[in-house]
């Protein structure tokens, strides 16, 4: 199981403020020493490719000590060769600081998309990236995906980056976004996954059943377990005033919590409560929506509070085995004030202990 020791830290935001203030907090991530900047990449939000697209030159110019990418970008809105080109060209331009995280995604049903064997889907759309930004020439026919072996990207990169991939160089590390047990038991069993990003919920008990899941796919493929990571990612509010946190929290749970299943049912989440707030968002009453999510849901998957409050929180996933954890940013100016709060207190909390 993993401990403090072992766990890194990271952010995460949600793509809807300007290109300065993400600027900003990737300034304030590398200052004070999270190591992973990851850009939410959900429907009719701001495109994350676009925003990475705006910071990765200054990662690369001030040789900044973290990495930067999608998550959790999805094979249902972009085509897998599409993101290989994108995750490749992040990767040239920050110099080898990239890393790609993909799964089912969310808010497919605004669009009228309906998504059968998201297992096998993620699986097909994993491999043709991996060959793609490897430069393999491979003819690929899956259900969902297809690719011919002229496959190939059609630009030079720079003078100055050979990764060398076809020679054991550079890999570009891939994540799988989840909060399924199915697609943790893939993650375990890819050779071309890093690992497995949970999102929002932060019952330790969950995290541990994830664990499980994954160490199964690993037994699968003669993987290491231990080979893998767990990261967490799950949005963060964090303020010197715990009902200010708390107001913020709860907003925030309701725009997701229709989508959250089976994690709902896992935590004990009234299936009216979350049908209520569903309801209430499809009628675009957000004020609606926020005042039926129940304390329990926001405890459930949200950490919130001081930094007092956060540290409990995060001291309680601990020994659940994961590797890291990235707090969720995303509604604006607060977005400076939780990071600093994270960066000054959280942070060397768990530095020293």
């Amino acid at each position: 199981m993993g401990s403090s020791s072992r766990v890194k830290f990271g952010l995460a935001f949600q793509a809807s403020q300007t290109d300065a203030h993400y600027l900003k907090c990737l300034k304030l991530a590398n200052r004070y020493g999270f190591d992973m900047f990851q850009v939410y990449d959900d429907l009719l939000f701001k495109p994350a490719w676009s925003v990475l697209d705006q910071i990765a030159p200054h990662v690369r110019d001030s040789r900044m000590n973290l990495t930067i990418g999608p998550g959790v970008t999805n094979p249902f809105h972009y085509h897998p060769a599409i993101i290989a080109a994108y995750i490749s060209y992040l990767d040239q331009e920050t110099r080898g600081k990239a890393f790609l995280m993909i799964g089912r995604g969310a808010f497919h049903d605004i669009v009228g998309i309906t998504i059968e064997n998201p297992i096998r889907a993620v699986r097909e759309a994993i491999v043709i990236i991996d060959n793609l930004i490897h430069g393999r020439k491979v003819d690929f026919n899956g259900k969902w995906f297809s690719l011919t072996a002229e496959a190939q990207f059609r630009w030079t990169p720079p003078s100055d980056w050979d990764p060398k991939p076809n020679s054991g160089g550079r890999r570009i590390p891939i994540w799988i976004g989840t909060w399924g047990p199915k697609m943790c038991q893939l993650a375990g069993s890819m050779k071309e996954v890093t690992g497995v990003m949970v999102s929002s919920i932060i019952d330790p008990r969950y995290i541990v059943s994830l664990r499980e899941n994954l160490a199964i796919g690993a037994r699968r493929a003669s993987r290491d377990v231990e080979s893998l990571e767990l990261g967490l990612v799950s949005g963060t509010v964090v303020s010197k005033d715990r009902d200010t946190a708390f107001k913020l929290a709860r907003e925030a749970v309701a725009l997701y919590l229709p989508y959250l299943s089976p994690m709902t049912e896992f935590v004990g989440i009234d299936q009216a409560e979350v049908d209520g707030v569903r309801e209430a968002l499809a009628k675009g009453d957000t004020k609606l929506a926020t005042s039926l999510v129940s304390e329990k849901s926001v405890d459930s998957f949200k950490p919130w509070g001081t930094p007092d409050d956060i540290i409990e929180k995060v001291s309680n996933l601990m020994n659940t085995g994961l590797t890291r954890i990235n707090f969720g940013f995303g509604r604006g100016p607060e977005d400076i004030e939780g990071i600093e709060l994270l960066g000054k207190k959280v942070l060397p909390y768990f530095a020293s202990s």
